[in-house]
């Protein structure tokens, strides 16, 4: 297998390439025997997140979060404040201008466990007091919670709540429910029902392969996926809309048949992306079956259109994404954008590897790892919209090593290898991502005395942005020029704009400039703009075309006995606006001799051709029919509106 995969593969080494800004690793807890590790970290679209872990006090397991607000990490904040007993299940959702949302279960009572969360406001410097979201989700043995918050502050949470443990359920089922609850102005308020087809009918036992997940989109509303059975007793994988608190019908994502077969191995592991407006991408792995075109474990995944789009009410169908069949298919991760595009994660042995494509295509697997390690990578992606992307997995190689790969949007890679301070192997490892190629990557490292919780973070460039400049050519004496905002998540963006490669100006957080055209000559100037973030990461606009030209066009005039040869000239072509022939105007003098633009010839031939530099000559001819002296007279007009004005007095013989 491992030939045949780094065959088509190609495998990255560790020093950093131009790219993103890649912390070092920040020692958020630890080291301690009272640390039990991180559960979750998040990041919001402006670079805000945090990180929350569980940390024993008193013989008991407390929830704790870290803030990442600023560019700079907070102090640890306890989150169960006054809640004495274990805590568990920790996870925390991140929306713009630093609100952090964390969510645990807290002991009860056997069979009445009670989920609570907490709220970072913007602004505020330590979490509200501790609120009930259920105050009954059962035996939290496998709760397997899954939450997601958008910018604006809207928040879902998905869980399992076993209500059956009877001997009468098949092996490995239960009886359970998968709730949902819904964060909005405040409050939090559960679903009515539960979203699984058939809450009557028994559910496999909730593991990190199969639990629930769920994600939301920028308008407040969510796609749910979970595992359960179908009618025959297969499990497969089903999602469902979620607008507001109204759910959708549920739809059938891992495939029933494969190539025209029935294909009745379970969908036993699976990941969930939302994006945009509801674009949801499902990463799944399949079983084979008797009787199935699939003879070994494959890794597929289903796309569904964004709430708007044409088919949004159905997944597109299950495509193969694993290059071929791979032994020791690990649980995949995938990450979605509005437009279609994705990427998903997973380990095959010890080898680690990442798929891409979009709803149309699915684009050869690469590599992410450089081999040798003793684990399985067990990766986590993150996608933005613009492509780029951050990988991480985990690595042992004598220590433990947590490998992060983030691309720019350009292609451009920039690989790490982190380590906490006192080593040790790598547990727990959560991927946060903002949506925008940055992330939060939190891992717990080391053993008993030595348990740390580290974090670090990933700070990409600003993304692509577009200049508009006017367009024609120009003689005003300041040529405006406007840029789109370069969305940035970690830290402030100046600009800085370079006219022909040179800079022009002082580096400015405005998105506009006025470029003086005494300063900048004549012709045409090719125009960029530059995004630095606060880490000193440059993008670069699309660039555009600047034409100035203040120079009015010349006149020659050339006398042969009685005739006169005028000729209005505006320079060379494609460096200056060009005459604009119906405003050339030619009075000889002589009554009749009224000439225009318009009725004059063309020479220079050649000037007509592509990228032809020679000038563009309008020569007009009159023969004067008598001796004497006349007056001529030409006004000229190029077409970035500049004019000449010529009076002559000529004398004929």
């Amino acid at each position: 297998m491992r030939a045949a995969l780094i065959a088509c593969l190609f495998l990255l080494a560790w020093p950093a390439l131009a790219g993103a800004e890649i912390s070092d690793p920040r020692l958020i807890d630890g080291p301690s025997a009272e640390v039990v590790g991180v559960e979750d970290t998040a990041m919001a679209e402006d670079g805000s997140g945090g990180v929350v872990y569980l940390h024993t006090v008193g013989g008991r397991k407390h929830v704790f979060a870290v803030p990442f607000r600023g560019g700079a990490w907070g102090a640890p904040q306890r989150i169960d404040v006054g809640q004495d007993f274990d805590s568990s299940w920790a996870r925390i959702g991140a929306g713009d201008k630093g609100r952090l949302i964390v969510t645990w279960v807290q002991e009860f009572g056997v069979g009445s466990d009670r989920m609570f969360s907490a709220t970072l406001d913007p602004g505020a410097d330590s979490f509200q007091a501790p609120i009930p979201i259920d105050f009954n989700v059962g035996e939290a043995t496998a709760s397997y919670p899954d939450l997601a918050m958008n910018p604006g502050g809207q928040a879902y949470l998905t869980y399992v709540v076993v209500t059956n443990v009877s001997p009468t359920n098949p092996p490995g089922y239960v009886g359970a429910s998968i709730r949902v609850a819904r964060y909005s102005n405040r409050l939090w308020s559960v679903l009515g029902n539960p979203v699984n087809r058939n809450p009557a009918a028994p559910l496999r036992q909730a593991t990190e392969a199969n639990g629930p997940r769920i994600g939301v989109d920028v308008q407040g509303n969510a796609v749910v996926a979970w595992q359960e059975p179908d009618d025959e007793f297969v499990d497969r994988i089903w999602a469902r809309r979620l607008f507001g608190a109204t759910q959708g019908i549920p739809l059938l994502v891992s495939p029933s048949s494969w190539e025209g077969a029935p294909l009745r191995g379970p969908a036993d592991a699976f990941a969930l992306d939302v994006a945009g407006f509801g674009q949801a991408a499902v990463a799944l792995r399949q079983q084979p079956s008797q009787g199935s075109k699939l003879t070994a474990p494959r890794i597929f995944v289903n796309e569904m259109p964004d709430a708007f789009g044409k088919g949004a009410d159905a997944f597109k169908g299950a495509r193969l994404i694993d290059g071929g069949a791979l032994p020791a298919l690990g649980l995949p991760s995938v990450g979605a954008e509005p437009n279609g595009g994705f990427v998903a994660g997973f380990a095959s042995g010890f080898d680690t590897a990442l798929a891409s494509g979009d709803i149309e295509l699915v684009k050869p697997l690469e590599r992410l790892d450089e081999g040798g390690s003793a684990v399985a990578g067990e990766p986590l992606v993150d996608l933005a919209e613009t492509g780029a992307s951050v990988a991480v997995w985990k690595e042992l190689r004598g220590s433990g090593l947590v490998g992060v790969q983030e691309r720019r949007s350009d292609g451009v890679i920039d690989p790490a290898g982190l380590s906490a301070p006192g080593g040790g192997s790598i547990e727990g490892l959560r991927l946060g991502g903002s949506g925008l190629g940055d992330a939060i990557v939190a891992w717990t490292q080391g053993s008993g005395a030595n348990t740390q919780v580290a974090a670090a973070v990933v700070d990409a460039p600003p993304d692509p942005f577009f200049v508009q400049v006017p367009e024609g050519w120009k003689r005003q004496p300041a040529v405006p020029v406007h840029w789109a905002a370069a969305v940035n998540a970690i830290g402030s963006v100046t600009y800085s704009v370079s006219i022909d490669d040179e800079p022009f100006g002082k580096p400015t957080r405005r998105l506009f400039a006025k470029l003086l055209s005494r300063r900048i000559g004549d012709g045409r100037h090719r125009i960029q703009v530059f995004a630095i973030d606060s880490a000193g990461q440059e993008t670069g606009s699309h660039s555009a075309i600047v034409k100035v030209d203040r120079k009015p066009p010349k006149v020659k005039v050339k006398r042969q006995g009685r005739r006169l040869v005028v000729s209005v000239s505006d320079g060379s072509r494609r460096e200056t606006a060009g005459i604009k022939g119906s405003a050339v105007k030619i009075r000889f003098g002589d009554g009749d001799g009224k000439k225009k633009g318009g009725g004059g010839t063309v020479i220079s031939r050649a000037s007509r051709k592509k990228g032809a530099k020679k000038p563009v000559v309008k020569t007009m001819r009159h023969t004067y029919s008598s001796p004497g002296s006349y007056t001529l007279t030409v006004r000229a007009k190029d077409r970035a509106g500049n004019v000449t004005e010529v009076e002559r007095k000529v004398h004929v013989g």
